[in-house]
């Protein structure tokens, strides 16, 4: 059962559903139809800027806003339709106001900061090692927040995601806890997957800013790109190897988990240990996509339907 809490009301009986968490975005999104009265016969009032709780089976998924909503009526119906995101979607709209320049600071920190800047909680609840604190790191006027903090994560290989109940926390992919295993004709209705090479390069050069203004160069291949297809980098804020070469293995390992895109439907919203959630390493198992032994693959977005 999907419910939607707001205005001192709950909301249930919904025609279509669709809640999307995803570590590719930092805020969780649901989009909604129902009948424009409820049982008792009062108009659903759900109006944009409304804040709201989305609950999956009494669990609680979505702590945020409305952002839209559309109203119709024929002869025989009336319907609406409502739309919103987890508050976390701030930071990926918004820009920084200020400070725009940070010294000897970790990379917690900074984010810490930022998000507080929009009312939002930051904690490394995982214990995620962030690396020695920057000597500086400055940004522009204009930079959104969101692009801030992907650039920091992206200099230490790391994360960062939304619970989806607007708390943001640092992930390590490598270190995510185990789920439970997807296997063909066991526990999967369907599924599919595509395989590209085009986001994918040889070689991942990155040129950061030593010290005198002196190159500082890392470089990490992917052995299963055959041609010859070098990428080039220059972080002006990476001034130190560890965080230059850490910023080359990132792209590397990245372009290549998202080179192998997965999508598998499994029957209801739960397994044995909770709800589905993004976040966690599974064991995958599909002979007809060319997986005949178990593969572990990284569940990065979780889609909940009804309807």
């Amino acid at each position: 059962m999907i419910e939607v809490f707001s205005n001192g009301r709950k909301f249930t009986g919904w025609t279509d559903a669709r809640i999307v968490r995803s570590l590719d975005h930092i805020a969780a999104t649901f989009s909604l139809s129902l009948v424009a009265r409820n049982a008792e016969g009062e108009r659903v009032r759900l109006f944009p800027g409304d804040s709201v709780e989305v609950a999956v089976n009494g669990t609680k998924v979505i702590s945020g806003f409305v952002d839209s909503l559309s109203s119709s009526f024929s002869a025989g119906s009336h319907s609406i339709g409502v739309s919103g995101s987890e508050c976390s979607a701030d930071i990926a709209d918004c820009c920084i106001e200020s400070p725009l320049e940070w010294e000897n600071k970790k990379m917690d920190e900074i984010v810490r900061i930022i998000c507080a800047g929009f009312g939002l909680t930051f904690s490394n609840v995982m214990g995620v090692d962030v690396g020695q604190p920057f000597k500086k790191f400055s940004v522009e006027p204009g930079s959104k927040a969101l692009d801030t903090i992907s650039k920091l994560c992206k200099e230490r290989g790391i994360l960062c995601c939304s619970n989806g109940l607007g708390k943001l926390f640092l992930l390590k992919p490598d270190s995510c806890p185990r789920g439970p295993a997807l296997e063909q004709g066991v526990n999967l209705m369907s599924a599919d997957v595509d395989f590209s090479l085009v986001e994918r390069f040889s070689s991942y050069t990155v040129y950061g800013t030593g010290k005198a203004k002196k190159k500082v160069v890392a470089m990490s291949s992917d052995a299963d790109v055959a041609r010859n297809r070098p990428l080039i980098i220059v972080d002006s804020n990476a001034v130190e190897k560890d965080k230059v070469q850490a910023r080359a293995d990132w792209e590397c390992k990245v372009r290549k988990a998202k080179s192998m895109g997965f999508r598998a439907s499994v029957s209801g919203w739960e397994h044995d240990g909770g709800i589905w959630e993004p976040g966690v390493i599974c064991s995958f198992l599909a002979p007809e996509l060319f997986v005949e032994f178990p593969l572990d693959l990284l569940v990065s977005s979780v889609e909940y339907s009804w309807g």
